[in-house]
C-alpha cells in the first residue's frame, strides 16, 4: 500500500519529513502590494519582511487553487491524506476537496483514494 500526505504549506513540517517524497506541501500565496510571493521551498524570509516592513498596506493571504491540489493529487501513490488549515481561517479546505472533485471528473471516482481533512487547527497543530 502507498500513500501520500499532502499539505498547505502552513503544515509545520520537521525537516526529516521535509526530506520524505511520501510529504509534499501545495503553497499558500502571500500579498504585498503587487507583489505576489509563494510560501514554499523559496521562500526568502528575510526579503518579505522588508517587503512588508515598506509597505504602508496589510499583507494578504490566498489559499492554494483547487488545481493545484488536483495537480498534486495525480501522483503515483494509491492513497492520498491531504491536511489543511481549519476552514474557519481558511478557504484550502474546500480547495482540496474541490481538487479532488476536478480530478476525479478527469481521471474517473475509484482511482484513487483521496481524504481531505480539515485540521480545525493551524501549522503545529495540523501536524499533531
Amino acid at each position: 500500500m502507498s500513500f501520500r500526505i499532502i499539505g498547505d504549506s502552513c503544515l509545520d513540517l520537521t525537516d526529516d519529513l521535509k526530506q520524505n517524497p511520501q510529504y509534499q506541501m501545495v503553497p499558500l500565496t502571500l500579498q504585498v502590494d503587487d507583489h505576489m510571493v509563494l510560501d514554499d521551498e523559496n521562500f526568502d524570509q528575510l526579503a518579505f519582511i522588508r517587503m512588508v516592513k515598506a509597505s504602508p498596506n496589510c499583507i494578504k493571504t490566498a489559499c492554494p487553487s483547487p488545481d493545484a491540489f488536483k495537480t498534486a493529487y495525480t501522483c503515483e501513490e494509491d492513497d492520498v491524506y491531504v491536511i489543511t488549515l481549519s476552514s474557519h481561517l481558511s478557504g484550502t479546505y474546500n480547495s482540496a476537496v474541490l481538487g479532488k472533485e476536478l480530478y476525479e471528473e478527469e481521471f474517473g471516482k475509484g482511482q484513487k483514494n483521496i481524504l481531505g481533512i480539515d485540521s480545525e487547527s493551524e501549522s503545529s497543530g495540523e501536524l499533531n
